[in-house]
């Protein structure tokens, strides 16, 4: 068919228009599906929520409600075991039984599991100070446990409880609360069962019930200190509504249910008062039960928890019989191919003058918080240096046996005495490593079992800070340190009967010695420089623990301002005072 001239140009004309056309649309749709992507993703302009069922949406592990600008670890259950300083048996009991810890030796660095824990713990005045030692190493050991040190007998606990939890929202999020009194059993697997499912006993839960959650047992006395389920939404309401607490019109429920949740019970749901409040309560007589002394007597598919238990023995049959399993808290540190495990490793051990006791927690806080950093683990034991009565020298020789105890556990432990703290915390092991291998080749390093420094001026090493590796060499001198018998008592003890022991051929080509090194990693306050590594404050003349105290928080202002300008004060032996080791202090 034969096209004119003008046709043509229009039909051209017609394409080339038609085409940017389709072309301006497609950009058009493209750039449309890329916004709404964005909004999608983050959330934005979605507008407001007009029923309960659309605030609630899951996401994840989390019931996400009111606060969607939590940036935090997300749990399905926070577990809140409130204890009595003294009760140190019993929380390690909880913690072998419902946590699987059966030891500080593998540490939870942190707990990134469904469930995160914690033992808040009253500390009375008068308490025996031997209690207090031995409670202080479970603080260090275990990073579980909240102390509030100045307790009254008749505080309200319960709202201390729930504004500590409070608190803890800017840390981690949570959907449910079980307050637990140590003395009770409950089965953490069974009680998150049935949160999911939504379903208790005759009730089935909305999201804003669960929400609004309070469930326990109320109509015993004290029964609600055996445990108290609560839904995120109930803690601001039942600290804030004090009224119930002050006004509640049954004088006597208020004399038998002294407690804050018990009250609001009664006053909302006994007194028919529940159109003035959110909280949705629970009283369960089936699954939450008191002890009757007999597991016998206890219904094995119904019963989740149990309380007012108060023997160790009735627990452990009480578990067996519900056939309760451990509850896993954290997932292990994984480590890339090829890195190695390294512990740093401490004592927890507070001596009887209870000289480092005040600044424990600053110490642990400065060494955990690094090995945190690096991916290490850390760990600190008491109970290595209080078996030494046994074997009938001092004390400091728990050092051996914690070393022997931790170190199959990991490739290599970096260990630290109490009075020594990181100084710089972006140094790492590995680092030190590298530098070790250049110093002696990477061939000779790989031989090396052991590396301990001399400072300048010292006539021997210091064993306050040295690395040491799982190897048949270190197994051998371990070992061989145990047996100088002759130090058990005598001179600077251990660190002297490892320095003989150094000077023997069999053991020097496994040690790396540093000789008047006061720079890698045991450093004095005296002769510390900007960006060292370790302060160590010994030997010092009189308790190190106010100077230690001072220099990790100058050592801590430094980290944030590097014009920061100080100095660390020491308080060293007199020359006069020091012990002769005789001829056994001959230099390597």
């Amino acid at each position: 068919m034969t096209r004119y001239p003008n046709e043509i140009v229009f039909l051209r004309l017609f394409r080339r228009t038609l085409g940017k056309r389709i072309q301006r649309f497609i950009v058009l749709c493209l750039i449309l599906l890329f916004f709404n992507y964005v909004l999608n993703t983050l959330n934005i302009n979605q507008g407001p929520y007009l029923q309960y069922g659309a605030m609630f949406k899951n996401e994840g592990h989390s019931i996400n409600t009111f606060n969607d600008s939590i940036t935090s670890v997300s749990h399905k259950l926070l577990v809140v075991i409130a204890s009595h300083v003294t009760e140190i048996k019993t929380r390690k009991v909880i913690r072998e039984f419902m946590f699987g810890i059966k030891n500080s030796l593998r540490q939870c660095m942190e707990q990134n599991g469904s469930i995160y824990y914690k033992f808040l713990v009253k500390i009375y005045q008068g308490v025996n100070y031997k209690i207090l030692k031995e409670f202080k190493a479970e603080v260090m050991e275990y990073d579980d446990i909240v102390e509030f040190p100045n307790m009254t007998v008749n505080v309200d606990w319960q709202k201390i409880v729930l504004t500590w939890i409070q608190s803890l929202e800017k840390e981690i999020s949570y959907d449910y609360v079980a307050i637990i009194d140590s003395h009770s059993v409950l089965d953490l697997k069974k009680l998150q069962q049935i949160l999911d499912s939504s379903v208790i006993n005759t009730y089935t839960l909305t999201s804003k019930q669960k929400f609004y959650l309070v469930w326990g047992r109320f109509d015993i006395q004290t029964a609600d200190d055996m445990f108290i389920i609560l839904g995120r939404g109930s803690i601001d309401i039942l600290l804030n509504f004090d009224y119930f607490t002050m006004q509640n019109r049954n004088k006597t429920l208020t004399e038998l249910f002294p407690n804050r949740i018990s009250m609001a019970y009664y006053y909302f749901e006994v007194e028919n008062l529940t159109n003035e409040s959110k909280l949705f309560f629970i009283n369960d007589q089936i699954g939450m039960i008191e002890w009757t002394n007999s597991v016998k007597t206890i219904p094995i598919e119904k019963t989740i928890g149990v309380g007012h238990v108060y023997l160790e023995i009735d627990v452990r049959d009480l578990i067996a019989h519900l056939s309760i399993t451990k509850s896993t808290i954290c997932h292990p540190i994984k480590h890339e191919h090829g890195k190695l495990s390294i512990a740093l490793v401490t004592s927890s051990f507070i001596y009887d003058d209870m000289c480092m006791y005040h600044i424990a927690d600053n110490i642990t806080e400065n060494k955990r918080r690094y090995a945190k950093k690096h991916g290490y683990s850390f760990v600190a034991r008491s109970e290595e240096y209080t078996q030494q009565r046994f074997k009938k020298r001092k004390d400091v020789w728990g050092k051996i046996d914690v070393i022997e105890k931790v170190l199959p556990h990991y490739d290599w432990v970096f260990w630290m005495d109490m009075d020594a703290v990181i100084a710089n915390h972006d140094i790492t092991i590995e680092q030190l490593f590298e530098n070790f291998e250049k110093m002696i080749g990477k061939e000779k390093f790989n031989e090396i079992s052991f590396v301990i420094a001399r400072p300048k001026y010292d006539s021997m090493v210091s064993a306050g800070v040295f690395l040491i590796k799982n190897s048949e060499w270190s197994r051998k001198f371990l070992r061989e340190t145990q047996k100088q018998r002759r130090y058990y008592n005598y001179g600077l003890r251990e660190q002297l009967a490892m320095a003989v022991l150094m000077r023997r051929e069999e053991y020097k080509n496994g040690a790396l010695y540093l000789n008047e090194d006061d720079r890698t990693f045991n450093t004095y306050p005296d002769r510390y420089i900007p960006r060292g590594f370790v302060v160590h404050w010994a030997p010092d003349y009189k308790c190190p623990a106010e100077n230690v105290l001072d220099g990790i928080k100058k050592l801590k202002n430094y980290e944030v301002n590097r014009e920061y300008t100080f100095t660390l004060t020491h308080s060293p032996v007199p020359t006069e005072l020091l012990i002769d080791q005789s001829e056994d202090q001959i230099l390597l």
